[in-house]
């Protein structure tokens, strides 16, 4: 099988792979990501790294403030059962967390509940050889 051959028919299969994926879980009320919403996300979606292409990595939801931040406690917990280094941030989009793990791994969870909605693991090459494995 040439280079090409392996390439596509490994598109392929992850396209498949990852349509599958995206249909097991019950997500409602999803609204797709634009480029309007990209620009201008609404307070409660954080899409991008740091929130807004200008890197704000500011919210603009108010319900936490200084006087409350004390009283926060962990509701839940998601273990990816990967554990090398993951230093992709979570992306949210209408209560929906996205989490990418290395490994080739990204897992859609419910952002309030943290049950898992779906996951997808793309097949890595068996000679990939990774000295600092991360996503």
């Amino acid at each position: 099988m040439t280079m090409k051959q392996w390439l596509l028919s490994s598109f392929v299969a992850s396209t498949c792979l990852f349509s599958i994926a995206a249909i097991a879980g019950p997500i409602e009320k999803y609204t797709p990501v634009t480029a309007d919403r990209l620009k201008n996300p609404e307070p409660g979606n954080w899409m991008l790294y740091r929130r807004t292409y200008d890197g704000q990595g500011y919210s603009p939801l108010d319900q936490i403030n200084t006087s409350n931040v004390k009283d926060l406690v962990p509701v839940w917990t998601f273990s990816t059962g990967v554990i090398e280094g993951h230093e992709a941030p979570p992306i949210v989009n209408n209560g929906v967390m996205f989490v990418a793990t290395p490994q080739g791994q990204v897992i859609a969870l419910n952002a309030k509940t943290g049950d898992e909605y779906w996951r997808y693991k793309r097949q890595l090459p068996d000679d990939l050889f990774q000295l600092h494995p991360t996503n």
